[in-house]
């Protein structure tokens, strides 16, 4: 072999063992990358197949309930109405009683 040859292949296998370290962490990394999609395609399948089999407990859990009053609320609703006004005439009262209480105590001075 000439002298270059012999250089090139010193060279060559100086760095090999870190050329194939790298070459099996990317492996490695791409087996798990792939892996992972592959996981996410099948659950995506799978679950779009339960939920054309299924859609009555599909659609339970994703309908928004509509509140529509009935009598009864309307009845609740004028209660607390009147409970409301009750608390501000209780609170009118209180206010004219502190300051009756403060006119006595100062003619009583």
């Amino acid at each position: 072999m000439s002298q270059e040859k012999v250089d090139a292949y010193k060279k060559e296998k100086k760095g090999r063992k870190e050329r194939l370290a790298k070459q099996k962490r990317n492996r490695k990394i791409m087996k798990v990358v792939c892996l992972l999609a592959l996981l996410g395609i099948v659950s995506f399948a799978s679950w779009r197949v339960y939920a054309s089999k299924h859609p009555a407990e599909v659609a339970e859990t994703e309908a928004v309930e509509d509140v529509v009053p009935t009598d009864e609320a309307e009845d609740s609703l004028e209660v607390e109405a009147t409970d409301a006004e009750e608390t501000e005439d209780t609170a009118e009262e209180a206010e004219d009683t502190t300051e009756e209480a403060e006119a006595e105590a100062d003619t009583a001075e």
